[in-house]
């Protein structure tokens, strides 16, 4: 039998103190029946402050599993955490050399806006690697392969834009107005059961009438789902599933859709954990473990590469070959390094 928790054995040991004060059982349990309310009023009462302290403390089950994960993590996965790290710094200077080369290099307002708006991609990609990182070091695997999900997200709007022409690119940027009024529209339908701050009429006017100009600018079906999209996917398949057809991205469906059960409330992403090892798969997981980091970790640098790969492209020189043998290398070396610990769990 489980060794019952902190907070539990607390209440349990009131009962006990309580029960003390009776001679027989029926008595105690007689008193229970009458004033079952007034009783747990009491446990609560003379165990809240205890409890209190308990929660807020550092020395709780929780933070002591915790600990305990964390430990092993930077212990067992010290070299593979490293080469991840080095790995993300690398993406992160490859954005910010390519942004200061190549804006200097571009000429027109064009240029410049496609430029921004894939900078802008990769870097939010970078971030949400660190986010992965993050969730990897403190024993989170299905979270980190749910965080991937954005980063292949990222990835293949990035690849998709970047062989855009420039009208692809304003309306991309565009189509940023029609996400506004979206949230907005629902945002007045709840306004009142919510009790939410009004939106002024001002401010719903003005955005309907900048959604009207881009829906007259580019037509009806720019107001639909993926609507940036309507110069390369025919009506009625506008959606993530077919832009990554479009970019050859199409091989990653079924990790990506795994992904989404860590996402989602269906019943596999409930029952099947990377978290967990298959001798533990029947246990409740309430908090972090120390396995299942390999699929994150590589998607997540596969991600990263494909983007920056093609940033390194922009230009062509001695530097940037540099670079993108350094991206793969480090690539490899993470894998290889998670593989190997994978193998001997």
């Amino acid at each position: 039998m489980q060794e019952p928790y902190y907070i539990e054995k607390a209440i349990q040991k009131f009962l006990k103190e309580t029960k003390s004060k009776y001679e027989r059982q029926a008595e105690f349990d007689k008193i229970i029946d009458e004033k079952l309310t007034t009783t747990i009023e009491n446990i609560a009462k003379s165990t809240l402050e205890e409890i209190y302290k308990y929660c807020i403390g550092d020395d709780t089950d929780l933070k002591n599993r915790e600990k305990e994960i964390y430990n092993k993590i930077a212990e067992n996965y010290k070299i593979g955490i490293r080469l991840f790290e080095g790995f993300i710094e690398l993406n992160t200077q490859i954005s910010s050399m390519t942004y200061g080369k190549c804006f200097k290099l571009l000429d027109t307002f064009d240029d410049h806006i496609k430029l921004d708006t894939l900078i802008a991609i990769h870097v939010r990609a970078c971030q949400v690697a660190n986010e992965i990182l993050v969730l990897i070091k403190n024993g989170y695997a299905d979270g980190a392969h749910a965080r991937w999900r954005t980063l292949h997200e990222l990835s293949v709007t990035f690849l998709y834009l970047y062989d855009s022409d420039y009208e692809v690119i304003h309306m991309y940027n565009d189509y940023e107005i029609i996400e506004k009024y979206k949230k907005a529209k629902e945002y007045k339908a709840c306004e009142n059961s919510l009790d939410l701050e009004k939106l002024e009429d001002s401010e719903w006017e003005e955005l309907s009438k900048r959604r009207d100009e881009v829906i007259e600018k580019y037509g009806k079906d720019f107001s639909e789902g993926y609507g940036w999209t309507m110069n390369d996917l025919p009506k009625g398949r506008r959606n993530f599933r077919e832009l990554e057809k479009h970019v050859g991205a199409e091989k990653l469906r079924i990790i990506y859709s795994w992904a989404n059960e860590s996402v989602h409330a269906g019943v596999s992403g409930i029952k099947d954990k990377l978290s967990l090892r298959e001798e533990e798969l029947h246990d409740f997981l309430t908090g972090s473990n120390d396995c299942g980091f390999l699929d994150p970790v590589q998607y997540t640098s596969n991600s990263l590469c494909q983007m920056s790969e093609v940033l390194l492209g922009m230009e062509d020189s001695i530097l940037h070959k540099i670079f993108n043998e350094l991206l793969f290398y480090f690539q490899n070396e993470i894998v290889l390094e998670f593989s190997n610990i994978k193998k001997n769990e």
